[in-house]
């Protein structure tokens, strides 16, 4: 039942030009792989709302910068507009991380959090992962630990207990060289 998605976003039709970029990182901080997809050309704009204003998370221009964690239950997806300030980090709670063919990717479990850069939390498609629980797409312990998981993650963010929000600045101008 998860939904597998790749840090090159290989099936993403909006997109029409793309560079990609990644690199395995293993220091006290985070160890894992962090890739960069930039942004280069798009059918339309994506846009979202948040307490009712609509904002931009994909356009020509912005950068998603994506973490791959050895040993978390999450990745995270921090995306940058195109001058470079953080538009929101996204955090998926993941059944597991992997890698084909090289790429990384992650098994998204629909429980999703996002954190806005004036700390703002939402916590997101509970509704979903309660309905893939009813109707049996998921298994026991998949609601089990997915809730867990959730539950530990939001935590972790409001204790500023989440290193990715001091990670994400030095490891996007990294990537961005290598592109």
């Amino acid at each position: 039942m998860p939904k597998r998605k790749f840090a090159n976003r290989r099936d993403w039709e909006r997109i029409l030009e793309h560079r990609y970029a990644q690199m395995d990182v293993h220091d006290e901080h985070f160890s894992g792989t962090v890739a960069l997809f930039q942004i280069d050309a798009v059918r339309a704009p994506q846009y979202k709302q948040h307490n009712g204003e609509e904002f931009i998370v994909a356009d020509v221009g912005y950068a998603w910068l994506q973490y791959f964690p050895d040993n978390e239950p999450f990745g995270v997806t921090v995306m940058f507009n195109d001058t470079g300030h953080i538009v929101q980090w996204y955090i998926d709670i993941v059944e597991a991380i992997g890698y084909e063919d090289g790429i990384p990717y992650m098994d998204d479990l629909l429980l999703d959090i996002l954190v806005f850069p004036n700390g703002d939390i939402v916590r997101k498609d509970e509704d979903e992962f309660e309905e893939a629980r009813l109707t049996g797409e998921l298994t026991p312990e998949l609601v089990v630990s997915g809730w867990r998981d959730f539950e530990q993650t939001l935590d972790r963010i409001e204790r500023r207990d989440f290193v990715y929000f001091d990670l994400a600045q030095g490891h996007y101008e990294t990537l961005k060289q290598m592109l």
